[in-house]
């Protein structure tokens, strides 16, 4: 274990789980971001940019470069809000319903082989403790 602060360590190994994790599950372009947002606009058909901005703790600029490219890849398309013409909404198409089918088949392959090696307890800890941790850390506004 190393000597550098919690906090330095931590950040360090979150940055690399993250990074491996992302370099194992992507799928032809398709990175982890793209699937948590090809996630949150199948389970909230119809979600705004706002509300997606929101769930993904993602600015709009990032945002929109990851929609972008989502929608000239056909994944999702927009359509203005039918009551503020301001809002646009997203919705998945049937290819970005068949990548997110695809990538939740190798999320949930990755998810059984860190339970065989680790074992079901560990992981479920790992993620109480990672969730204990968030909510002890202030988050900064």
């Amino acid at each position: 274990m190393s000597d550098r602060p919690i906090n330095e360590y931590l950040a360090h190994l979150l940055v690399q789980a993250n990074r491996r994790v992302n370099r194992e599950l992507s799928l032809e372009g398709i990175t982890l971001e793209h699937w948590r947002a090809l996630k949150i606009i199948s389970d909230h058909d119809g979600v705004s940019m706002r509300e997606l901005s929101e769930e993904l703790m993602q600015n709009f600029p990032t945002l929109t470069k990851i929609i972008d490219k989502m929608v000239q890849e056909a994944l999702v398309y927009r359509r203005p809000d039918e009551v503020d013409r301001r809002k646009v909404r997203l919705y998945m198409s049937d290819k970005g319903s068949a990548v997110l089918q695809q990538q939740n088949g190798r999320l949930n392959e990755h998810q059984t082989r860190i339970e065989d090696a680790y074992g079901s307890e560990e992981a479920q800890m790992l993620k109480e403790m990672l969730e204990q941790f968030l909510k002890a850390a202030p988050e900064e506004k």
